[in-house]
């Protein structure tokens, strides 16, 4: 029997009770400039264990123009449902994104050639969200950065900071994260708990490990946000998740001082905010001021349990990667 031909790219995507999205996004991938030929679809089926398996019945009932496999994770979590698939795959690269996720048809093609022709080991790419219920609240960048990147580069560009990726829009070499470790799967996204940071984690330490990250804004994906995720308790929740995955990232990487924010001054500035926006009414100021809040308190309260548990952080880096230096 002819074995098939080992496709250049897998895309893998881990679902959760997201089963009308799935086929979405299948036929988006269906519609790219990528020829059909050179790519593979991994569905990691997430969901809790029972007889009944929507995801891979929605997967299923068509045939589909590439080859499309449906796999099992029965630990929930989003980063260990990618690890299963990104384990699974058979391309030279994998790309990782979200069921939810649109891509105009160039998105494959794009990622491509920009880790072909830059040789570096990722590319991500432009995220948009939008917001087709509307807000419950008015939100500021600060808010809006917590559905995803605000700022992107006008031309490819190093991913580090004010710049980074998102795990909804990356591609990468397979065997180079195989080499030095997939996603942290206590960091993700896990049922109701708003954990995050498993994108940012794997790119930081891949970049300290060596390796070059680019940011392609040519590469663009669109990602919608509910109304429900625009509310002071989703911002609460998602502060306090985010606070202590990014004390959890202190184990693995050394966390850039941008993307802490918890010392005193961070600390005064979200008690002004707070108290002024709630004395003058200024909603969107209190709710960033009170995710803020959380953030910080999460963030120290699971260092100190960490030191507790005896487990040894790594030191803050303080000066611009001489990786980053190098691209160009």
């Amino acid at each position: 029997m002819t074995q098939p031909q080992t496709p250049l790219v897998s895309v893998v995507v881990s679902a959760r009770g997201n089963t009308t999205n799935v086929r979405g996004l299948l036929d988006a991938l269906a519609a790219q400039t990528l020829p059909r030929d050179l790519m593979e679809a991994v569905v990691v089926d997430n969901d809790p264990p029972g007889p009944i398996r929507p995801v891979a019945d929605a997967v299923r009932d068509r045939d589909w123009p590439f080859p499309v496999r449906v796999l099992y994770e029965p630990t929930p979590g989003l980063s260990a449902g990618r690890n299963r698939g990104i384990c699974a795959a058979r391309g030279r690269y994998v790309a990782i994104t979200d069921p939810d996720i649109t891509p105009t048809p160039d998105w494959l093609q794009t990622l491509v050639d920009a880790i072909e022709e830059e040789k570096v080991f990722a590319v991500g790419g432009r995220t948009l969200v939008e917001y087709p219920g509307g807000q419950a609240v008015a939100l500021t960048k600060a808010l809006r950065e917590c559905h995803g990147a605000v700022d992107w580069p006008d031309q490819r560009a190093l991913a580090v900071w004010p710049y980074w990726v998102t795990g909804c829009n990356l591609l990468f070499d397979r065997q180079t994260a195989l080499d030095i470790g997939l996603f942290r799967t206590d960091l993700g996204r896990r049922g109701r708990w708003m954990r995050d940071c498993e994108d940012l984690e794997f790119v930081d330490r891949a970049r300290q490990a060596g390796h070059q990250i680019l940011i392609e804004p040519a590469a663009v994906v669109s990602h919608p946000v509910y109304r429900p995720e625009t509310t002071l308790r989703y911002f609460l929740r998602q502060g306090a998740g985010h606070g202590v995955c990014v004390a959890r990232m202190h184990l693995s990487v050394a966390v850039e001082p941008a993307a802490i924010q918890a010392g005193r001054e961070a600390l005064h500035a979200a008690l002004i905010g707070f108290a002024a926006g709630w004395t003058f009414l200024d909603r969107s100021r209190g709710v960033e001021a009170a995710r803020d809040l959380a953030r910080i308190g999460a963030y120290h309260l699971e260092r100190g349990r960490l030191r507790l548990l005896g487990r040894r952080p790594i030191a803050l880096r303080q000066h611009t990667p001489k990786e980053a230096l190098a691209w160009k």
